[in-house]
């Protein structure tokens, strides 16, 4: 594995990295298949700082405080996995019926000083999909570091690899039960 010294290193030049990438799309000329090569690569930087800071876990993050939103359209599915993420300890569970919702929660959860500590998505969902809103969140420049997981019936490798190759912090398929939640979420409690 890398030293403290590497990791200090790759997420220093990752992060400038990120930073000019997300600077050159902010211009509004950078557009057609050149758009898409950049957020592919910028994708993909934030997808290795995320793994480095998902594999070193801050401490100070690992509170029953945890802010996470759940992502579903179907209702049901929302409300189960709410329960499921309370009765394994967390306690600040939002909900949001699409990845506009969840974007603009996410957003406004940023501005107030009280960002989202983790992102569950469901992938197949109208309009924008998990998928499309995970794609949105990383070349975002505020909310690219958090941590987002896609959940799915889609259980074949490659849409799998899709997930992670798109900066998805982890995959999970579905059915979802307690004991998942725990056994992958366990590092976000105290």
């Amino acid at each position: 594995m890398f030293s403290s010294i590497e990791i200090k290193f790759l997420k220093n030049e990752l992060n400038n990295y990120i930073d000019k990438a997300q600077s050159f799309l902010d211009n509004p000329e950078v557009e057609g298949l050149r758009r898409e090569r950049i957020e592919t690569k910028l994708i993909t930087a934030v997808s290795v700082v995320n793994k480095i800071l998902h594999a070193m876990p801050n401490n100070e993050e690992k509170s029953p405080l945890v802010r996470v939103l759940i992502v579903d359209d179907v209702e049901s599915m929302r409300k189960i996995h709410r329960h499921y993420f309370m009765e394994c300890g967390f306690k600040n569970v939002d909900l949001a019926q699409d990845g506009n919702r969840a974007f603009a929660l996410m957003k406004k959860a940023h501005e107030t000083g009280k960002p989202y500590n983790l992102i569950i998505s469901d992938w197949e969902m109208p309009k924008i999909s998990g998928l499309e809103l995970l794609k949105m969140v990383r070349t975002d420049k505020e909310l690219w570091r958090v941590p987002f997981y896609l959940i799915s019936a889609l259980s074949e490798k490659r849409h799998i690899v899709s997930g992670i190759n798109n900066g998805a912090t982890g995959y999970m398929v579905k059915p979802v039960n307690q004991k998942m939640i725990i056994d992958r979420f366990k590092e976000y409690l105290t």
